[in-house]
C-alpha cells in the first residue's frame, strides 16, 4: 500500500472555541497550564489526516509537528529496495517532530498517518519560537524523547526475538491505546509493511486471532473484542512500553 500524496485538511468540526477542549486528548497537551496551552493553541491549526497522508516526507526539511488527538502517526524508515519499516507510532501520548525539539530541521524518517483522525498542527518556526515560553513543555518533551528511544529500542528487540502473531497482537493494543479505540481501521497489506513481514504472515496471525475471538477482522477494519485475551498473546514488549510509558508520562 502506497504513501498518499494529499494534503491534510484544516477541520471544521474543531471551531476555536473547542480547542482546549479537544487538546485534552493528548496526552502531553492536557498536563500544560492554561497559560502554556492557551500560547500553543493560539499558533495551532486543527486538521483531519486520512489515511496514508504524507506528514513529512523522509530526508525533507520539517514544515510542521503534530499533536495526535484521535489519529496516529507511523515513523516509516525507508530502504532503497523499496522496502518500508515502521520504527514507531505517534498517537495521543505523543507528538511528531521530536527532532525539531532538538535543534535538528530534518530527519531521514517519513512520517504518514497510519489511522485517520484529528491532529494538531504547528508550524516548525511557532514551534521553534514556543518552546523558550513554554518551560512545562519543555519538560514534557524531554521526558517523550527518552520515551521514544526506549519504544525504537524495544520495537528493535521486538521484531528480531518474537512470533508474528505476538508482534500483531503487540501492534494492534498499542495502535488501540494511541487513538483510544478499539475499532481500527488497517488492512492486511499495511500491517505486513508496519511489522516488516510478508502479508500470508500476518494473514495468518490474524486468522489466529480472529479464531480465538480476540478481534473481528473486515476488509480494511480490525475489532478488538478482548483487549485482556490480546495482551495474553502478546509479547512482553507491549507491557514493557506501557509500564515505561507511565513512569515517564503519567
Amino acid at each position: 500500500m502506497r504513501p498518499r500524496s494529499g494534503t491534510p485538511k484544516v477541520s471544521p468540526a474543531n471551531p476555536l472555541e473547542t480547542l482546549p477542549i479537544q487538546a485534552t486528548k493528548n496526552n502531553l497537551l492536557s498536563k500544560l497550564p492554561a497559560d502554556e496551552l492557551a500560547a500553543l493553541l493560539a499558533l495551532s491549526t486543527p486538521i483531519e489526516c486520512s489515511l496514508r497522508d504524507i506528514l513529512s516526507p523522509s530526508g525533507a526539511r520539517i514544515k510542521n509537528v503534530y499533536f495526535p488527538l484521535t489519529g496516529m502517526i507511523s515513523l516509516v524508515t525507508e530502504l532503497k529496495d523499496g522496502t518500508s519499516l515502521e520504527s514507531m507510532t505517534v498517537g495521543r501520548e505523543g507528538f511528531a517532530g521530536l527532532a525539531l525539539f532538538h535543534g535538528v530541521s530534518s530527519t531521514p524518517t517519513m512520517s504518514m498517518c497510519q489511522i485517520e483522525g484529528a491532529f494538531l498542527r504547528l508550524s516548525a518556526d511557532s514551534f521553534v519560537e514556543l518552546l523558550p515560553t513554554t518551560p512545562q513543555l519543555g519538560k514534557l518533551l524531554h521526558k517523550y524523547s527518552q520515551f521514544a528511544h526506549e519504544v525504537v529500542a524495544q520495537s528493535a528487540a521486538c521484531n528480531s526475538m518474537h512470533l508474528i502473531e505476538q508482534r500483531c497482537a503487540r501492534w494492534l493494543l498499542i495502535s488501540s491505546d494511541a487513538v483510544g479505540s478499539s475499532e481500527l481501521g488497517l488492512t492486511h497489506e499495511f500491517l505486513s509493511q508496519m511489522l516488516a513481514v510478508r502479508r500470508p504472515g500476518v494473514t495468518v496471525a490474524i486468522g489466529e486471532l480472529e479464531k480465538a475471538k480476540l478481534i473481528e477482522h473486515r476488509y480494511g477494519k480490525i475489532s478488538i473484542l478482548d483487549k485482556a485475551g490480546l495482551e495474553r498473546v502478546a509479547c512482553e514488549c507491549y507491557r514493557t512500553v506501557k509500564d515505561r510509558e507511565r513512569e515517564l508520562l503519567s
